[in-house]
């Protein structure tokens, strides 16, 4: 793959961050409990390394990260500023090689069928882009259908990763296309329909944070994360100083998953 040199750059911040998490966590594996909670070491080196680092100045490319904002946080007032952040820290994409990494979209705004917004949409939007990354915020109902699309599409090509943050689809379904699913524990409910009401009062503080790191992430590793025992130090660096993270407990079951992990202040 080609990289930019902003990817580079990147890769070079989150290099140094790994290396010193791994090592360190090697001689502290106490502070991780069975339930996989996030291990504060990692947070203070991510923290220690954000700290130190500048954001580069952002360069055009022709590989493109795609960013959905869903359920909680599709508001104009949010989506306005978030977009304008993403412009300035890695460059909005105008559809051409010779504009920036993000492409965003708004659910259901930028879906619409009809009067319906419409996820499945999805699939033929990304499809002449040279994608390599797939961030959610708040995918709603079906999003688990269009991202099993996407999966399969992979295989004709490069596989990037998709990260899931707070959906509102089905738990089981949404984990299985996902590298990683983050949640907070409010979103622990069976009851789809009063999931959305409460999601859209809630809003993570610090989620611009965390979607930096997502995208920068995905910048670094440029493919899927693997469900084994180093993902929920992945997902930790991801999700930064702020909150730790434990895993998803099925209510029904009492078992825990692999992918599925809880914000914990």
């Amino acid at each position: 793959m080609k990289q930019t040199t902003f990817s580079k750059i990147v890769k070079i911040t989150f290099l140094v961050l790994s290396a010193a998490i791994f090592l360190s966590c090697s001689n502290k594996k106490n502070q991780n409990n069975e339930n996989g909670e996030s291990q504060e070491l990692a947070q203070e080196n991510l923290e220690e390394v954000q700290e130190s680092q500048g954001r580069p100045q952002w360069q055009n490319t022709k590989e493109k990260i795609c960013v959905v904002f869903g359920y909680g946080y599709n508001s104009e007032s949010f989506t306005k500023a978030e977009f304008e952040r993403l412009e300035k820290n890695f460059g909005l994409s105008d559809g051409t090689e010779n504009s920036g990494l993000i492409i965003p979209y708004i659910f259901p705004d930028d879906f619409k069928v009809g009067n319906t917004g419409r996820i499945s949409r999805l699939v033929s939007l990304l499809e002449n882009q040279e994608i390599v990354g797939l961030l959610t915020i708040g995918a709603p109902e079906y999003a688990s259908n269009t991202l099993s699309t996407l999966r399969d599409k992979m295989k004709e090509g490069k596989e990037f990763p998709i990260y899931t943050l707070f959906p509102q689809d089905d738990i089981l379904a949404i984990e299985a296309v996902s590298d990683f699913v983050l949640d907070t524990a409010i979103q622990q409910s069976d009851d789809i329909h009063q999931v959305e009401e409460e999601t859209e009062q809630i809003k993570v503080e610090g989620i611009e944070d965390i979607i930096d790191n997502a995208i920068d992430y995905m910048l670094l590793i440029e493919k899927p994360l693997q469900s084994n025992s180093e993902l929920p130090l992945h997902v930790s660096t991801i999700v930064g100083t702020k909150y730790k993270i434990k895993r998803y407990v099925d209510p029904e079951t009492g078992l825990a998953s692999i992918n599925h992990f809880i914000l914990d202040n």
